[in-house]
């Protein structure tokens, strides 16, 4: 069942915003969020097919739970943590699929022979050891180096300090760079 289907389905949900009580819908909420919803989804999972898929689920979690939700949830910030999460799912269930991306080779090339296949290579394994991180850890990683957010931000997304994030961040680079030690070096 697609996004669109669920929009037709769902009552308006009541939510506090300044101190005014306003209507907000389902639609409304896929039309205003659904584009970063899924760039979010690309830009970590690097598939516009897959991301759909993570758009989707992200929006079917929030419809199945649309009755509990109150006048404090802060949207953007919920979604995009919502995103992340669902994202990183969606590596671990792949994981398991093992596939060489095809890339066009250029015959005049200084990069070696096997420079694609590496390439995926390391890809996978960096969706796996995403996948085996602590949960703070791989969402703190995700938002840093792929979404490119300052830790100040990156506190305000998950309700917590900037030095946990600091901690989180030391760690799950410092796992990675062992886990990915073989393609690194």
């Amino acid at each position: 069942m697609s996004v669109q289907s669920y929009i037709r389905a769902v009552p308006n949900l009541t939510i506090l915003q300044g101190g005014a009580v306003q209507k907000i819908n389902f639609r409304v909420l896929v039309n205003d969020y659904g584009p970063a919803v899924l760039n979010t989804a690309i830009r970590i999972l690097g598939d516009s097919q897959k991301a759909q898929d993570v758009h989707q689920e992200v929006f079917l979690a929030i419809w199945r739970r649309w009755h509990k939700y109150n006048g404090k949830t802060k949207w953007g910030a919920y979604l995009y943590r919502t995103t992340v999460r669902k994202a990183i799912e969606f590596a671990k269930r792949a994981r398991n699929k093992q596939f060489v991306e095809q890339q066009p080779r250029n015959t005049i090339t200084n990069e070696r022979p096997d420079a694609p296949l590496r390439a995926a290579e390391l890809k996978q394994k960096l969706i796996k050891s995403l996948g085996q991180l602590p949960k703070r850890q791989a969402d703190v990683f995700v938002l840093s180096r792929i979404e490119g957010l300052k830790h100040n931000k990156i506190a305000e997304v998950l309700g917590c300090s900037q030095e946990t994030v600091r901690v989180h961040l030391h760690r799950a680079t410092k796992r990675l760079a062992r886990e990915l030690s073989d393609y690194l070096g």
